[in-house]
């Protein structure tokens, strides 16, 4: 028989919230770059420190084997059903977070989890989902920064991190995404001039592995050369402060959803964040606020 939770006294609450209050106080906040303590032991399992400084140096890296290849088969169906029920004409589709519990599960796959906090930290907000198609003659190349609605210079911690999900992997010709590597250092928008002669190069990834790109490298969409399609999940993550583009706050409204979600997801949609918790009778939620403190500094 399982032990139910014991409700802390108040004198248990009270020596709670003090002690959250000395750490917020007294944690320090993690360099650009740097990887907590916290997270250390989960890069090292993860095998993933090559990735670290790849996104680190160039902006962009392809994590390996992120998950069986027949997940992202049940990824492709789920993009394809929407789509055809979206307004996007079986082209795409957008809100997918909380809409089937395939693209739940790939948003908080250990691997992605872990480099997006290596990149964005703790506390980080699902900011964007979604899925698009592209058949052959698809595409365009537009080079831009993901930071694109932040001024210049962008802040030296990445804000904004997109992972592309290829359901049945990318290539050159069948429209994979472009970067100009090591552009994520001038943490900038590019200009007209670099728009038209930055040299950029493919990222080709295998089904089953993703690639990830950080908030400042100049990238663009491929054009798709050959049959078939090129199905993607544009999974995009952002640092705690920074307001995500889509709001996934209505899902905690649903009481049979957030029973069945996990804690990671839950954070993900913002389910221990501070914003917003002050009504007309009282401030913020004081407990939230401090442990929001903490997360964003590492």
């Amino acid at each position: 028989m399982t032990e139910q939770p014991q409700e802390q006294s108040p004198e248990g609450q009270a020596a709670a919230y003090a002690a959250m209050v000395e750490q917020s106080r007294n944690t320090a906040t993690v360099a650009p770059y740097a990887i907590s303590d916290d997270l250390r032991p989960t890069i090292d399992e993860l095998d993933l420190w090559e990735n670290v400084a790849e996104l680190r140096d160039q902006g962009y890296t392809v994590i390996k084997d992120v998950a069986p290849p027949e997940l992202f088969d049940q990824l492709r169906e789920v993009i394809h059903t929407l789509a055809e029920e979206s307004a996007m004409k079986g082209k795409g589709a957008s809100m997918l977070l909380g809409r089937d519990p395939v693209v739940d599960q790939v948003a908080t796959l250990p691997k992605v989890l872990a480099i997006a906090e290596a990149s964005i930290g703790q506390g980080m907000r699902a900011s964007q989902f979604v899925g698009s198609i592209l058949h052959k003659g698809d595409g365009h190349l537009n080079l831009h920064a993901d930071a694109n609605w932040l001024p210049a210079p962008f802040p030296e911690h990445n804000c904004v991190l997109t992972f592309c999900m290829p359901c049945e992997g990318m290539t050159d010709e069948g429209g994979t995404t472009r970067v100009v590597p090591g552009s994520n250092s001038l943490r900038r928008h590019i200009t007209q001039e670099e728009m038209e002669n930055s040299e950029h190069v493919p990222i080709e990834v295998e089904k089953g592995s993703v690639a990830v790109w950080d908030g400042a490298v100049w990238h663009s969409g491929g054009i798709r050369t050959i049959p078939g399609t090129r199905t993607v999940l544009h999974a995009t993550y952002q640092r705690m402060y920074v307001q995500p583009i889509d709001d996934y706050t209505y899902l905690l409204e649903d009481e049979e959803y957030v029973k069945n979600a996990s804690e990671e997801l839950l954070g993900l949609i913002g389910a221990g964040l501070f914003y917003g918790t002050a009504t007309l009778d009282h401030g913020v939620d004081l407990q939230k606020f401090f442990s929001s403190t903490i997360k964003a500094k590492k």
